[in-house]
């Protein structure tokens, strides 16, 4: 496929800041400071492209509001859940073997350096010039000049020189923060500029439909862990979609395609707030409103990759509706492609199947009902009639997708209670 692993980076990084308004442009600003600090120190190519990588996406596992609003604090109290997560999920696509242990470690004192994680082996470097550079960040004020700052937050910073931070990074820390063009920069480089900079020649590669597969499955369950109610939702839509596809004769190529766009059709929420999508309540107007903006964000996040364009359009046109009344488009019939109706109906009928914060999943019996008197008027009649005289294999997808998620969530609920049981057994 005509589509490189530094484009997929460089967009999914970008769109890590949509998680929260208190750390718009965190990840961009600890991504500038830390290549800074790196390329002071001396790090390879690889190294330091690992470094800014996993800068750009190191509180991925930070999934609540009030979680992420405690990341604002100087020394974060119990940082393990969220770092173990982020390492978890990430650990998960190969290419990100090394960046998954930086962020694993990006809150790991220097004081604690004999003690690590057996499966990780030693605390990387990287992994403390990440946390001096995240740190460094939460203590500029906003909308304040940054320059009258610089000496106020390195002078805060070296006093926590060789207890919290790693004395050898602070001295390159305070290397590059004499220097203006170091605030200056931190201020005004966008996320394109410093990851140009810094992604290595070894990100440039071409990506092929197995490292696409497991890069979507990483995305989806980074987005999907968000929630215990949708920790296998775009597993199982792409289970549904790749099946449906199938059964109506699309070519293996296409069926891989549409495989995808199920992983990736909810990348959007990652902008909306993790209290909406599990709050048992009946939604507000405006909780509404946001809830549906992320078939859009999906849409901006990934529009601009090129060779991505089919699977773009039939993810995130999981809710167009054939009469006009679906969204982000507002697209009719003639606008629909059977491949987006595939997806639809795929995550239709996964979500039903679901538990959910306001009721129970639904027997197969029922979904059915529900999507022929409900759906069919908006999506097309071919789809549903392969749903219908496949329920129970259908159904049975569902079900082993479920399972999949679970697994994967304990394996990361282990990691956590590891990490905690270590630092106690040393605190």
């Amino acid at each position: 496929m005509n589509i490189t692993l530094k484009e997929l980076i460089t967009s999914f990084t970008k769109s890590i800041d949509l998680y929260n308004y208190l750390l718009k442009n965190h990840h961009r600003r600890t991504a500038i400071a830390a290549y800074h600090i790196g390329m002071q120190m001396g790090l390879s190519a690889k190294r330091l492209s690992d470094l800014v990588i996993a800068a750009s996406l190191h509180d991925i596992g930070a999934f609540t509001v009030n979680e992420r609003d405690l990341l604002i604090q100087l020394d974060v109290e119990n940082p393990f859940p969220h770092s173990s997560l982020g390492c978890y999920m990430l650990s998960s696509f190969s290419p990100f073997q090394d960046i998954s242990k930086i962020v694993f470690y990006h809150h790991w004192h220097y004081d604690q350096d004999l003690h690590y994680i057996s499966a990780f082996g030693p605390v990387p470097l990287e992994a403390y010039i990440l946390h001096v550079a995240d740190r460094m960040d939460i203590l500029v004020q906003p909308n304040y000049s940054i320059l009258a700052q610089k000496q106020d937050v390195s002078t805060k910073i070296q006093s926590y020189s060789g207890t919290v931070f790693h004395p050898e990074v602070i001295t390159a820390f305070l290397e590059q923060a004499q220097k203006d063009s170091f605030w200056l920069d931190f201020d005004n480089w966008d996320m394109d500029k410093i990851l140009g900079l810094a992604i290595s020649k070894e990100y440039e590669i071409e990506m092929s439909m197995d490292l696409l597969e497991e890069f979507a499955l990483t995305i989806s369950r980074i987005i999907d862990s968000r929630s215990k109610f949708a920790i296998s939702h775009s597993f199982g839509v792409s289970q549904v979609a790749y099946f449906l596809a199938r059964k109506m004769d699309c070519s293996e190529e296409k069926c891989r395609k549409i495989r995808v766009a199920g992983l990736l059709h909810d990348m959007g929420k990652i902008a909306v707030a993790t209290e909406i999508i599990e709050k048992k309540e009946e939604l507000t107007i405006t909780e509404r409103a946001d809830i549906r903006t992320h078939a859009y964000f999906t849409y901006l996040i990934l529009g601009n990759i090129s060779g991505l364009e089919e699977i773009v359009e039939w993810a995130s046109g999981h809710h167009e509706n054939h009469d006009g009344t679906g969204y982000p488009m507002n697209l009719f019939k003639t606008g629909i492609s059977l491949e987006m109706d595939i997806v639809s109906y795929a995550d239709i009928y996964t979500a039903l199947s679901e538990d959910r914060p306001y009721r129970k999943g639904l027997p197969a019996d029922q979904i059915i009902q529900i999507l022929e008197d409900e759906y069919l008027g908006k999506h097309g009649e071919p789809v549903f009639k392969i749903i219908q005289n496949n329920l129970n294999e259908i159904d049975e997808v569902c079900k082993s997708s479920v399972q999949d998620g679970v697994s994967h969530f304990h394996v990361y609920q282990e990691m956590a209670q590891e990490q905690e049981q270590l630092i106690k057994s040393f605190s």
